[in-house]
């Protein structure tokens, strides 16, 4: 028999739940959405699978957390139809073709594009509204010289928290203050003090957008959202600076949810080059991290899943068709997913958190 396209990553007590009780969703309080840019073109055709159907007759409250392209994500899920939602980003994402030299401006501007087509004209209030989803976005606050209106600053901010954070990850707090924007009806699913303290803005028809763009606003890639409706003043940007792959104490008491691109987590944006910095183990004890096996990234075009290098790699004709090429096959893991779950062998196909890379 063939490896399976997807695996189950699960913490002892995620492992310990589902031995005793199987998979069904109501074992879930929280759904996890990393930061990552393209690499989310993996995982389109899951969470269409999980939210057009697996999710479907939910009616408890359902926390989805994320930081960049992963609040993005949650964005068309919390639509009324979230697989056409999906199926509208998933479309325009991979039509999309963009030629240098170009502005984070004209950039930021392509991203207000990508909105409009996600949400049309009511999808805020959707969005807002839902009857079981609650957003929180992650954002971070500039503090110290990351301020508007200075790349200066800036440069010399992001210099100093990479080299802190190469020391502490808590370190970070003093150039960058992490933010959540989180849905009125409930409060966020983890703590407000530690380990960074947390400025808390509900949600409103106001800043959601703004939110949107401020989560994904990588630094002198798209432009930072200056003053925030209901927030400190400051200029906000890609939550994944402190929350790249959400290293986060839950306090929800179901589990956690991961659809994710592959089975390493980093915990910030600054750690990407460092491999010893890993999630805390306790911070992963209720999380099931579903994610493509390497056997099946390492069959596709190029050996991995699409990526924002893929811009200035590739030209814009190999790239769509080597990006569209992976959403197709990305149907894989849809199938492996609804043959586990007929099957009810999820507990069988559980791995250990020390499996991970």
């Amino acid at each position: 028999m063939p490896p399976s396209p997807l695996r189950l990553i699960a913490g002892p007590q995620a492992a310990a739940r589902i031995r005793n009780e199987g998979l069904h969703e109501d074992l879930f309080d929280i759904v996890a959405g990393a930061s990552g840019g393209a690499k989310w073109l993996a995982l389109t055709r899951l969470d269409q699978a999980l939210f057009g159907h697996w999710f479907q007759e939910r009616s408890r409250p359902l926390h989805m957390v994320g930081s960049s392209i992963g609040t993005w994500r949650f964005a068309c899920l919390a639509q009324p139809d979230p697989v056409a939602a999906c199926k509208r980003f998933e479309q325009a994402y991979l039509d999309y073709a963009v030629e240098s030299p170009i502005t984070a401006a004209e950039l930021t501007d392509h991203c207000r594009q990508f909105l409009s087509t996600i949400f049309g004209p009511d999808g805020v209030a959707a969005m807002l509204s839902h009857p079981f989803m609650r957003a929180s976005i992650l954002a971070v606050r500039g503090r110290g010289p990351v301020q508007p209106g200075s790349r200066l600053g800036m440069g010399l901010g992001l210099g100093a928290a990479g080299l802190a954070n190469a020391v502490s990850r808590q370190a970070l707090g003093l150039f960058f203050e992490r933010t959540v924007l989180h849905d009125r009806r409930s409060p966020p699913p983890f703590s407000l003090t530690t380990p960074f303290p947390t400025q808390a803005v509900a949600l409103t028809a106001d800043n959601l957008l703004p939110g949107l763009l401020a989560s994904s606003a990588v630094p002198f890639v798209f432009d930072g959202v200056a003053d925030l409706a209901g927030a400190k003043p400051g200029l906000y940007l890609d939550g994944g600076i402190i929350d790249y792959h959400l290293d986060i104490a839950w306090t929800a008491p179901g589990l956690v949810l991961y659809p994710h691109f592959g089975a390493r987590l980093v915990p910030g944006w600054f750690d990407k080059a460092l491999r010893w910095r890993r999630p805390g183990a306790a911070n992963l004890s209720r999380t099931l991290l579903i994610c493509p096996s390497d056997d099946f990234i390492g069959r596709l075009p190029y050996g991995k899943i699409p990526d924002r290098g893929d811009f200035t790699r590739l030209p814009t004709a190999e790239r769509q068709r080597y990006w569209r090429h992976v959403v197709a096959e990305t149907d894989r893991l849809v199938d492996a997913w609804a043959d586990m779950l007929a099957k009810g062998n999820a507990a069988d196909r559980l791995e250990g958190l020390s499996k991970t890379a």
